[in-house]
């Protein structure tokens, strides 16, 4: 194939995965817009939780939500 349709076709290709990608995040942003705030907020939270739990005084990793069987926070006596 010719060298220059080659590149043309690429140029091309590359050109509709721009397009597409900008259409994916418009509809994305428009989803995004939707929600309420607490809706956002609250997913922000959970992400917050789940980042203290992992990173407890335990050692990272090793948080009591991240042991299956602890049903306490707290040791027992």
């Amino acid at each position: 194939m010719n060298p220059y349709e080659l590149e043309r076709l690429a140029k091309q290709h590359t050109g509709d995965i721009r397009k597409a990608a900008a259409r994916h995040q418009a509809a994305a942003a428009r989803r995004d817009r939707g929600r309420s705030i607490r809706h956002r907020t609250g997913w922000a939270l959970v992400q917050i939780g789940l980042s203290l739990i992992s990173s407890s005084a335990n050692g990272p990793g090793k948080g009591t939500a991240m042991l299956a069987g602890v049903t306490s926070a707290r040791p027992a006596p």
